[in-house]
């Protein structure tokens, strides 16, 4: 199934913890209303939501294939490869409502990506821990 429950749980678990550190970090940073923030996060949460499943599952089945293990290094190519698929399709999103140059958008986009790609190899590696001792459990029930 393209879309399962787990997928689901974690895309949306990564997206929620991430929004509210980037709506409220923006709005301190650029002393914008947190409404704009906030919305530009919402719009831009959808958007790596839908990225987050397709790369995702394309990730999971090159793992497979490759029969990859989850090492610090295959997490951070995991990262770098979802953040820098994202940048481009959220710059001109970043550009249209803070009502900048796409060239500025580029640059905070690029600045985001940089404390959200720190971010996505944390949340993930956790992620793993969680799970793996969930799998743990179950099989001890």
């Amino acid at each position: 199934m393209f879309i399962s429950k787990r997928r689901l749980i974690h895309a949306l678990t990564y997206e929620v913890i991430l929004l509210v550190i980037i709506a409220v970090a923006l709005s301190i940073f650029l002393q914008m209303p947190l409404e704009v923030t906030g919305t530009l996060g919402i719009i831009m949460a959808v958007t790596s939501v839908i990225w987050n499943m397709i790369f995702n599952y394309m990730f999971e089945k090159a793992e497979h294939k490759y029969k990859l293990k989850r090492t610090i290094f295959v997490r951070i190519l995991h990262a770098i490869g979802f953040e820098g698929g994202l940048v481009l399709a959220t710059t001109p999103m970043i550009a249209y409502a803070l009502k900048i140059s796409l060239f500025e958008a580029f640059v905070l986009d690029i600045a985001l990506a940089l404390c959200i790609l720190v971010y996505t190899f944390i949340f993930q590696w956790c992620y793993d821990l969680i799970e793996q001792r969930m799998m743990l459990k179950q099989r001890s029930e």
